[in-house]
């Protein structure tokens, strides 16, 4: 007995001290990303899968169709912008270049009008884009998805609770995985929910993150929520993987996204980011032309 509870003890000790470091690590990086975030502008591709929404009008069928899949492709410049509204509060924000192949502005367009919305002093540029990217036939909710990692700064990583949970692997790299769940401090996720007017949901969160076995770097961050209401249930299910920038700091390379009602799901989503670079803000902006960085 005595002997099982000293390798007890020992397996305690050991998880808390990988959690002390990783906990360390992630936060540090998540500094770092929260510094780097609003002065980088990346390309986004997104490819969803989702089911189409029934007719309004239809007659009772005990024999119903099966849900109809339908596809889309949304190429888009793609940005971090601080709301002032809302403390600071930084939310993703796009600019769509192509729908489903056809052309809607150019890139270096795009490119300007997202920057500029960016370093704005008030929101309402910000929100308008928002606004724009709800219309192009997506279903679903529209998240933030790629600053998931910032759940974790030195000030709020204390908000919530971590479990080791042994090793994966993420690509090439062994990873050390911790569950986590948000046991204090305000909800973290926002949802705006395109079939509830626009509707902004907070969420409180829960999920893996998962670090490189060998120096604790951030490799992969998920997500699971639910939320519900008198009709429906709604559950996300997200992982964003990220990558060391040229930049000296971590920017997500994917996210795969599911969302499930009552149980099924009805829209899957993969959103991929590319060049990631950094602007110079004023009447003339510039960029920077260099690709990113693999580590």
């Amino acid at each position: 007995m005595r002997l099982c509870a000293f390798f007890l003890l020992a397996a305690t000790l050991r998880a808390d001290d990988l959690t002390q470091k990783m906990t360390a690590r992630v936060s540090e990086e998540a500094e770092a990303f929260l510094k780097l975030a609003p002065e980088v502008l990346a390309t986004e591709t997104l490819h969803q899968s989702a089911v189409k929404p029934p007719s309004r009008f239809h007659a009772a069928d005990s024999n119903p169709a099966p849900p109809k899949w339908i596809e889309h492709e949304i190429v888009s410049e793609y940005g971090f912008a601080k709301f002032a509204t809302e403390s600071g509060a930084i939310h993703e924000l796009r600019r769509v270049i192509t729908a489903d192949g056809r052309k809607v502005t150019e890139s270096k367009n795009a490119q300007e009008e997202l920057a500029k919305a960016m370093t704005a002093s008030g929101d309402d540029s910000k929100k308008e884009l928002l606004k724009q990217f709800e219309k192009y036939g997506l279903s679903g909710a529209v998240n933030d998805f790629g600053q998931i990692l910032l759940l974790f700064t030195r000030r709020s990583i204390m908000q919530y609770e971590f479990t080791a949970m042994g090793t994966r692997m993420i690509g090439y790299d062994k990873a050390l995985v911790f569950a986590y769940k948000q046991i204090d401090g305000p909800e973290s996720l926002t949802v705006f929910d395109q079939r509830k007017h626009d509707q902004a949901s907070k969420l409180r969160l829960e999920g893996e993150i998962r670090v490189r076995a060998d120096d604790f770097v951030p490799l992969q961050v998920t997500l699971d929520t639910n939320r519900a209401d008198a009709k429906t249930s709604l559950r996300e299910q997200a992982a964003v993987t990220y990558k060391m920038s040229k930049f000296g700091a971590l920017l997500p390379s994917s996210t795969e996204q599911q969302e499930l009602r009552n149980g099924k799901v009805v829209s899957q989503n993969k959103f991929t980011y590319s060049d990631f670079h950094k602007f110079g803000a004023s009447s003339d902006i510039k960029f920077d032309a260099q690709k990113d960085g693999k580590k």
